[in-house]
């Protein structure tokens, strides 16, 4: 997020900019460190970190003590909204060809889009976010395990229904997309059971 009179209309446009970046240890500081690794900036190019709580930024923005902030979320966000509502701003696209060889290589992420709809925006923003991966230690038992993948995957259009961010869930990607651990054996007997894997 940036201020509408920032003039700042894309990722190469943070150079040298003072940027809430999240506090070390967060996930959006471990994203924005990978960004700026694939933007190879040399050091007058790179952002002023600042690290603050994402809901201390709506006034930091407003009275220009940050350029931009980051955030890491699911839309339609409340502090996206809360943001529009203490001052005019915009969200800059997070694209171009350090992202593609971000998600090349880090394949927990995806590309995606903010919908113009939610915020209203004139135009869709390209952005990209985590994959929620739901993870278990394979010493839980495969009953309990296979209740509950049985239960996401039969439910799966009642979920979509549920948030926008869900809007694309979809059963086979579940196996496909994102997968950043092996299957629990009880997750594996449902996806069987359902044919979505021989």
């Amino acid at each position: 997020m940036v201020r509408a009179d920032s003039r700042i209309q894309g990722l190469t446009g943070l150079t040298g900019r003072r940027v809430n970046v999240g506090s070390q240890g967060t996930g959006t500081r471990a994203t924005w460190d990978a960004i700026e690794a694939e933007l190879g900036w040399r050091d007058e190019e790179r952002v002023r970190p600042v690290a603050m709580r994402a809901e201390a930024t709506t006034s930091a923005l407003c009275r220009g003590e940050i350029d931009a902030s980051m955030l890491i979320v699911g839309h339609p966000s409340p502090l996206v909204k809360t943001q529009q509502g203490a001052c005019p701003i915009n969200l800059v696209a997070i694209n171009g060809p350090a992202i593609d060889k971000l998600l090349h290589y880090r394949l927990y992420y995806q590309r995606g889009t903010i919908p113009a709809d939610l915020y209203g925006m004139e135009a869709d923003v390209p952005t990209f976010g985590g994959r929620a991966t739901l993870v278990t230690s394979e010493s839980v038992d495969r009953r309990v395990v296979a209740v509950i993948a049985k239960a996401i995957l039969v439910h799966a259009a009642d979920l979509r229904a549920l948030h926008p961010a869900l809007a694309r869930l979809r059963q086979r990607d579940m196996i496909i997309d994102g997968l950043t651990a092996p299957l629990h054996p009880g997750a594996e007997q449902v996806y069987k059971e359902l044919g979505l894997i021989e």
